[in-house]
């Protein structure tokens, strides 16, 4: 079984006054984040319209296991401690795991964009990334595969797919599709 990617998106408000506290808890809680194996990155995007309170933070691990380790370890216990006591609403996190990891908020991020580009922009760029997998495996693989019942063929087809598709194919189109996946929140 593939240990797919996994994302967490974390919604966090300070204490009014207690912004910079915060900001300092925060930048202090990432720094550990990423010294633990498995990390793929952090980033803070803080509130962007007037009156908004809330920060997002994106936390990435290659793998479940690694995140749990994360969210296990003393370190983490201990400044999540710090952080809840400046801190006026409950946390909320969410995470993505497998397909919707593929889908990486642009660089120029900023918080009044989505998180995830809208899932039929995710659906058309996933459909043709299977299909630019998909068809050139089928025309090199045909002459075993044809030998070989249909469960079985499958059983070879869609491991070799994954892995192409996760390491290879997705990450071209969405490096290619970028401006269209993230522009505008109507669907551009």
């Amino acid at each position: 079984m593939f240990n797919d990617p996994v994302t967490l998106m974390i919604t966090r408000v300070p204490r009014v006054g207690r912004e910079r506290e915060w900001e300092s808890l925060m930048e202090g809680a990432l720094r550990a984040a990423r010294a633990f194996p498995g990390n793929l990155g952090t980033l803070i995007l803080k509130p962007g319209r007037e009156g908004e309170r809330a920060y997002r933070i994106l936390v990435r691990f290659d793998s479940s296991r690694n995140l749990r380790h994360w969210e296990e370890s003393p370190q983490r216990q201990k400044v999540l401690k710090r952080l809840e006591s400046v801190e006026s609403e409950p946390v909320l996190i969410e995470r993505a795991i497998g397909l919707e990891t593929w889908f990486e908020p642009p660089g120029t991020a900023v918080p009044s964009q989505p998180m995830a580009p809208p899932r039929h922009k995710m659906m058309i760029a996933s459909s043709i990334g299977v299909y630019l997998t998909i068809t050139p495996m089928l025309m090199v693989l045909r002459p075993v595969l044809d030998r070989l019942p249909v469960y079985v063929a499958t059983m070879v087809l869609v491991p070799i797919a994954v892995l192409v598709l996760t390491y290879v194919v997705m990450p071209a189109i969405t490096k290619v599709l970028r401006p269209w996946l993230y522009r505008g929140s109507t669907g551009g």
